[in-house]
């Protein structure tokens, strides 16, 4: 060979493009031609065998970008396939649900929740229910639970100083200012002062100053909006001022404004609409609609002692997006009266207490 590159290209010729050059030097050929030649290349080369150290060459970028996208595309019809044997599933869970589903839809319809939301109930709790996905009853009471609690709005006690009840006859709106200022003098120590719009009813009044001289706090009767500013100056001391309403009809809306009138002007209050639990689910519609006039922002639902059904505690919390704050169960004053509480109402709701 007459030069190095020469002899590179035969060593890659002769041995592969994996041969390995270990030397070379210039030497004479050998004779007496030798002697007047010039020099030639001697290259000694070596081929490595060891798999281990086998160098493998790397591909083209191209090729390398090809193979992510063959790949990228592979995964995207798996997931394809998934979902299209998903939605092909959908219409035979819902054509026939499991029989805990439907255990949990007959509780619920026999609470007398509206329909759309036993619906929305159950769509939130069906993945946990489905047959690939076996779950304890309890287990599944609880994810039921859980969403029903997110709906029953409640709050603590604000503590306002002005509380007004509103609402249809024969709620219990009296007896409920009964219980609550009683609760509020007895078991608070608060200054409170009664002051009752309601002078159509004899009997309503002298229930009020009955509780009044047993309780001694001071009440007052009103009969015009202008005497229901004055009576709330004279409490102004008061740590707290309930006044009661007159019932109206709920399909008497001539009536319910005329008494929304007096509440115009009036400092900010908590005004409490009072629904009785043994209420007709169509006729709460009726009423919460009704009633808006008065600008009401709180519930109360009272009389829970006299039904076994609780699905309009949701309902009205529902039709209102307003929080419950008081629960009553009987006419002790001032005993039968609690703060609403979300786990006691989901409860009830899934028949778990009695």
């Amino acid at each position: 060979m007459q030069d190095m590159r020469e002899g590179m290209l035969r060593v890659k010729d002769e041995l592969g493009p994996d041969a390995v050059i270990l030397e070379s030097r210039r030497v004479r050929m050998k004779g007496l031609r030798g002697f007047f030649a010039p020099l030639r290349m001697e290259i000694t080369a070596a081929v490595d065998n060891n798999p281990s150290r086998t160098r493998v060459p790397e591909p083209p970028p191209h090729l390398e970008m090809e193979k992510g996208i063959r790949e990228e595309l592979s995964d995207l019809k798996k997931i394809l396939t998934r979902l299209v044997m998903r939605e092909e599933r959908l219409p035979e869970i819902s054509q026939k649900e499991n029989e805990l589903l439907k255990y949990w839809r007959f509780q619920l319809e026999q609470q007398e929740i509206i329909p759309e939301l036993v619906t929305e109930l159950l769509q939130e709790i069906s993945g946990y229910l489905s047959e690939e996905i076996r779950l304890p009853d309890e287990v599944a009471g609880l994810f039921l639970r859980k969403s029903l609690r997110k709906r029953l709005k409640t709050l603590p006690e604000k503590g306002a100083p002005v509380q007004i009840f509103v609402g249809p006859t024969g709620v219990g709106k009296t007896t409920t200012l009964a219980k609550l200022a009683a609760r509020y003098a007895l078991y608070q120590g608060e200054n409170v002062g009664i002051i009752t719009i309601d002078h159509y009813r004899i009997g309503a009044l002298e229930q009020l100053r009955t509780y009044s001289e047993i309780t001694g706090l001071p009440l007052e009767v009103v009969m015009t909006p202008k005497d229901l500013r004055q009576a709330i100056e004279k409490f102004s001391r008061c740590q707290r001022i309930l006044i009661d309403t007159a019932g109206r009809s709920t399909l008497n809306i001539s009536h319910i404004k005329e008494l929304a009138g007096y509440l115009q002007n009036l400092p900010p209050a908590e005004i409490f609409l009072v629904i009785s639990a043994t209420t007709k689910t169509r006729d709460l519609k009726l009423i919460t609609d009704n009633f808006r006039c008065m600008n009401y922002n709180r519930l109360i639902f009272t009389k829970l002692d006299e039904t076994g059904t609780y699905g309009l505690l949701l309902n009205g919390i529902h039709y209102t997006k307003l929080p419950v704050i008081y629960m009553t169960m009987g006419q002790s004053v001032p005993d039968d009266i609690c703060l609403a509480d979300a786990d006691k109402i989901a409860a009830l709701l899934l028949g778990e207490e009695d």
